[in-house]
């Protein structure tokens, strides 16, 4: 009995063992797994917090790029001007084409409904169930309403075809009645423009000084940001041109040279770019101004009217003896025809060749330190002749249908065809234009805002909202004043049309 009760014991006890080992081994399992558990969840946090990283770092690289652009931008100034087509007469004289009637989508007829289409057709009875009168009287039933069914489709088809030539006719005599207004509109100009050239041919002052400042004040490829004000006069006597140019002020120059990210406290940092190299850089966009300006001007005078052009280039800041905003003139260039035909501007170095050719630049321009002009226009005497100062129209006075006519005529010189809405009611819409390219174009709705402070989302989200409602390929906003952070972060990852 001793021996049968220890055998019972020890297996007992192997019993206790085996479960205890089966406990523990489940628990080393559990504690496994939770360790796996542990890694893959700080190793899905360091890869997100990684890729977080890298996408901070590429906006970091992206601000920098931006800022490299601007500053290549700055440098190619002259070299852009150079590129850009020269004004001249022809210019003045070639009228924008009135674009062929486009009927669009009215012009294409309403399908009217084929009677022998499978939508209208009955399938006749087996022969043998015809003699079955109820399914005769069935399909005779199923027969009459097909036929009203399409009778119904065909005079809908054509109450629609009717409605489309109806409003196509509309559309056409609006587009005549558009395209007889921009012909008288383009006659006017060019009878304007004919005694203008016969003036100018003549040396008349005045028309003069209203084709160079016409030609300057319509130049392109200025970098954004750079103003456009200018006041001219002709000294017919020395036969020189004299221009006041607005130049852009020293915050033209990006005061960051490139923009890191600091990890340790998850922000973006700038770094200032060395005042050294901001004033060297903003003394060349003075000169490349200068050399710019100077350069379309002699390009301009196909005729050989200017023997010289004086150049006083001027920015907006606060005098310091008054303490209130006046021009302070950082340049000053006087250029003669032949010295200046003599360059070769596409290989000079543009400070030493302004200073070459007499020029003078504010020895600190940064501090709007001034140099004494030339020659001012008005001491040229007679009249002046500008653009872009306190003549200009004042958008926030402007009566909001003019406002609407201003916009719409921006676009119709982009050559769309455009038609303003305030007077039929469009909700949501205040000019149409419409896109004649064949292969990308549309409708465009365009709304305008004449805000003085930053535009909201809210303003976005609704023209985003308007777009889908009118069926338009894309949507813009004009406006008298910019857009925030929230309005960019709203169409981010969003339909490009907005």
């Amino acid at each position: 009995m001793l021996a049968i009760w220890a055998e019972a014991q020890r297996q007992q006890q192997r019993r206790e063992e085996a479960r205890w080992r089966a406990e523990a081994a489940e628990q080393r399992r559990r504690e496994r797994e939770q360790r796996e558990t542990q890694k893959a969840a700080a190793r899905g946090e360091r890869e997100a917090q990684r890729a977080y990283q890298q996408s901070r770092e590429a906006e970091a690289a992206r601000r920098t790029a931006e800022l490299d652009a601007r500053v290549e931008e700055l440098r190619g100034l002259l070299a852009a001007g150079l590129a850009a087509p020269a004004f001249g007469p022809q210019a003045l004289l070639a009228p924008p084409a009135v674009p062929p009637f486009d009927p669009g989508p009215l012009g294409e007829p309403v399908p009217m409904p084929d009677q022998s289409s499978a939508h209208y057709f009955v399938p006749p009875p087996d022969p043998v169930q015809a003699r079955n009168r109820g399914v005769r009287q069935q399909y005779e039933q199923y027969l009459a309403q097909a036929r009203a069914r399409f009778e119904q489709d065909w005079y809908a088809a054509q109450a629609r075809e009717a409605d489309r030539q109806q409003r196509l006719a509309a559309y056409h005599q609006e587009y005549l009645a558009g395209a007889e207004q921009a012909r008288r509109q383009q006659r006017e100009l060019a009878a304007r423009t004919e005694e203008l050239l016969r003036r100018l041919r003549a040396g008349e002052p005045e028309a003069v000084q209203e084709y160079f400042t016409a030609g300057l004040y319509a130049s392109a490829a200025w970098p954004e940001g750079f103003p456009h004000r200018l006041v001219a006069a002709f000294d017919a006597g020395s036969r020189q041109l004299v221009v006041d140019w607005e130049l852009p002020g020293p915050d033209v120059v990006p005061a960051a040279a490139r923009v890191r990210y600091v990890k340790s406290d998850d922000r973006e940092a700038e770094v200032a770019r060395p005042a050294t190299e901001r004033k060297a850089l903003y003394r060349e966009v003075l000169a490349q101004s200068a050399l710019r300006v100077a350069a379309e001007v002699f390009r301009a005078d196909r005729d050989g009217l200017l023997d010289s052009v004086v150049l006083n280039g001027f920015v907006l800041g606060i005098d310091p003896a008054t303490g209130r905003e006046a021009e302070r003139f950082l340049s000053t260039l006087t250029a003669t025809r032949a010295g200046f035909a003599a360059l070769a501007l596409d290989r000079v170095a543009p400070v030493d060749c302004f200073q070459g050719l007499g020029g003078r630049l504010s020895a600190r321009p940064e501090r709007l330190d001034e140099v004494r002009p030339d020659r001012r226009p008005e001491s040229v005497g007679g009249s002046l002749a500008g653009h872009g100062g306190e003549d200009e129209p004042d958008l926030f006075e402007m009566d909001p249908l003019d406002f609407e006519d201003l916009i719409a005529e921006l676009f119709r010189l982009r050559g769309f065809r455009v038609m303003t809405t305030a007077r039929s009611g469009d909700v949501g819409v205040d000019v149409v234009a419409e896109d004649l390219d064949p292969v990308t174009g549309g409708k465009i709705v365009i709304q305008a805002k004449r805000y003085k402070k930053t535009v909201p989302p809210t303003a976005v989200r609704d023209l985003e909202s308007t777009v889908r409602h009118h069926g338009a390929i894309k949507g813009i906003l004009v406006t008298t004043a910019g857009f925030g952070r929230g309005s960019y972060s709203y169409i981010e990852g969003k339909s490009t049309r907005t």
